[in-house]
């Protein structure tokens, strides 16, 4: 696989090619060895394996698309915070230390995702001394699905981390620091919307079976990683935002109001020039309460969300329409 190390500069079609490609050749080799043969009645076995290839050939190159446009973002963040602190010549440095996590990550991802594989095949039954082409091939597969989700899940959680505690306190307590938190809380959004996007694809798994117990906690516990690695960051950068918002706006009434005492005392024009360019940033300063979450961004998050019982409302007829072939 091929990784972005947060580049901006493969925007749109480019970034969604190679996890395409990755789906499509992932769906090739299962429909090869016969995991997507169509599964007949009662067969829960062969039901499992056919869910399993599509769902995780789909999420597999859905994370990566999301973990490529997420570093993008990243990148295009740093550069607007960077040029904010006057320290656009620090975006090398930057990088490197995100590329240096992001090595990490990978190390790390790679050694959990492997556990899992193993300790589902032990769940699940899968460990035998003969097991069929189709089967050891979902099991051969399953160590990228969870790779890329595991990598997706620390990324998306560790560049805000790392925007906040080393870039934003070099940035002055002013407009511009409202503009970089504003610029944060929304690289936050956009990464939840990645996530709540993934949660419409997981009902592929159950498609004509129950839910086992793996995977409800499996789904819970990306669920909670959500939750707790986003949604509550970006609460919690907007309760920052609108906290600074309020201090500055209280700094500019109490300058506002003492220029205005020293232009009664002093009739003097360059102070009521002062207060006309307090009153306009002031104005301007209010506005940010408007621009935390913009009406595209309260859309996105929305049209995701409701992703997720409409995708359960596709299954349940999917499943219907099946049952009626069958009689």
């Amino acid at each position: 696989m091929k990784f972005s190390s947060y580049s901006n500069t493969d925007r749109g079609s480019s970034a969604g090619l190679f996890p395409l490609l990755t789906s499509l050749v992932l769906l090739m080799i299962h429909f090869l060895t016969g995991a997507l043969d169509w599964p007949a009645a009662g067969d829960i076995r062969a039901q499992r394996d056919f869910n399993s290839a599509i769902g995780m050939s789909a999420l597999t190159g859905y994370f990566w698309f999301a973990l490529r446009l997420m570093q993008q973002n990243v990148a295009s963040t740093l550069v607007s915070l960077l040029v904010r602190a006057n320290r656009l010549s620090h975006f090398t440095s930057h990088r490197d230390k995100l590329t240096a996590h992001f090595k990490h990550q990978i190390f790390n991802a790679m050694i959990l995702s492997i556990m899992i594989t193993v300790v589902y095949c032990v769940f699940e039954g899968l460990i035998s001394v003969k097991q069929e082409l189709h089967v050891l091939m979902l099991t051969a597969t399953a160590v990228p699905f969870w790779f890329i989700a595991l990598l997706f899940l620390f990324q998306m959680s560790s560049n805000i981390n790392y925007l906040k505690n080393n870039v934003m306190p070099s940035i002055e307590a002013n407009s511009d620091r409202l503009n970089s938190l504003s610029a944060i809380l929304s690289l936050g959004t956009t990464n939840s919307i990645f996530a709540v996007g993934a949660l419409a694809i997981f009902p592929i798994f159950w498609l004509k079976k129950d839910i086992p117990i793996i995977d409800v906690l499996v789904v819970s516990s990306f669920t909670a990683t959500v939750l707790i690695f986003l949604f509550l960051p970006v609460i919690k950068l907007r309760r920052s935002l609108e906290s600074e918002q309020n201090k500055l706006l209280n700094e500019l009434e109490n300058d506002i109001a003492e220029g205005i005492r020293q232009c009664a005392l002093d009739n003097d024009s360059g102070f009521g020039k002062n207060i006309e360019q307090m009153e306009s940033e002031k104005e301007t300063l209010s506005s940010y309460r408007f621009r935390a979450f913009s009406p595209r961004d309260k859309a996105r998050i929305a049209a995701c969300i409701t992703l997720i019982p409409v995708s359960w409302l596709v299954l349940l007829l999917t499943e219907w329409l099946i049952h009626l072939t069958y009689y």
